[in-house]
């Protein structure tokens, strides 16, 4: 493996770490990457397919708020850059629609979102308000904590559609600030789902078996994946393509204490585990290696309930 190939199979991966009993690792390429209405079988079956590329969302609102400061705050969240790749690429693409245009075939897209604030005059703002019940509008001026709901299958099989709401602009935008990655997070985990209910049609299910048996984890693999490296403690699978690899490396340890979690004994952890399984067979000098020309930007989050670390 030349030095350039696998600076190109390994760049822009990112880096997860895991526990409370343990620690698991993952360096992969960035691919990926409320509340819901139960819809009863039979009205189900009666919608439409939802459609759609991944990531693209249909965003329903006013244009006057679109082109003001809640637009900005909406566009700090939905076109916010995806962390850890060479280029600058939005999280999201989004289609801004005017309300009165929302209608048809825009009603069966994947991933809607509409945004209205009830202090808004505008035709646009008075479209938006059907969507609430005088009611639910009455709710929401008294308690300001309320700013989101999300329904599924509303106009379509497979849909997600978020109401992003508030009495007046300053409030929304303070929700939407507060809020970003939680609301960023919906939509990605959505997107998984899709993805993950396609890999089903195709999967590497003996792979998956072998992996779950020899290392007490499930993970669901797409077809073209195939075992690269399998040692103690160490997985490695590789989808090799023509003009690229897509890689995914796996690797736990026990938890001996908090600063295990520090980014610093993270990054430290990556790197020791990169030397040790991705030397050039040629040349022992090459390996992969974290970039530090661009800070590695990290996050806590929850996984399955658990403290867990991105980065």
């Amino acid at each position: 493996m030349t030095e350039y190939i696998q600076k190109k199979i390994f760049r822009d991966m990112n880096l997860k770490i895991y526990g409370q009993a343990g620690l698991l690792l993952m360096f992969m390429l960035p691919l990926l990457l409320g509340t819901c209405t139960t819809t009863d079988e039979q009205k189900l079956g009666l919608l439409p397919s939802a459609k759609g590329d991944s990531g693209e969302i249909i965003l329903v609102m006013d244009s006057t708020k679109w082109n003001g400061k809640l637009g900005d705050a909406v566009k700090d969240v939905f076109r916010d850059r995806v962390p850890g790749l060479p280029q600058p690429e939005a999280m999201f693409t989004v289609r801004q629609v005017e309300p009165s245009k929302f209608q048809n075939y825009l009603r069966h897209h994947k991933n809607v979102v509409l945004v209205t604030t009830f202090d808004s005059k505008t035709a646009g703002s008075r479209y938006l308000k059907q969507f609430f019940t005088e009611q639910s509008i009455q709710q929401i001026k008294n308690d300001t904590s309320l700013y989101m709901n999300n329904t599924r299958n509303q106009f379509a099989r497979g849909q997600i559609v978020m109401n992003l709401f508030s009495e007046d602009e300053e409030t929304l935008i303070r929700h939407l600030n507060a809020n970003k990655h939680k609301i960023q997070d919906i939509l990605n985990e959505t997107e998984r789902k899709r993805l993950v209910s396609r890999f089903n049609k195709a999967r590497k299910k003996e792979l998956e078996a072998s992996i779950a048996a020899r290392h007490d984890f499930g993970i669901t693999l797409p077809d073209g994946y195939r075992l690269a490296k399998d040692s103690a403690n160490f997985v490695w699978l590789r989808f090799p393509e023509y003009d690229f690899d897509k890689n995914l490396i796996i690797t736990y340890k026990d938890y001996t204490s908090e600063q295990d979690f520090d980014l610093e004994n993270i990054i430290e952890w990556r790197n020791k585990i990169a030397r040790e399984h991705t030397k050039d067979p040629d040349n022992p000098n090459y390996y992969v290696t974290t970039e530090t020309l661009v800070p590695v930007s990290e996050r806590k989050v929850s996984l399955d309930g658990n403290y867990a670390v991105e980065a």
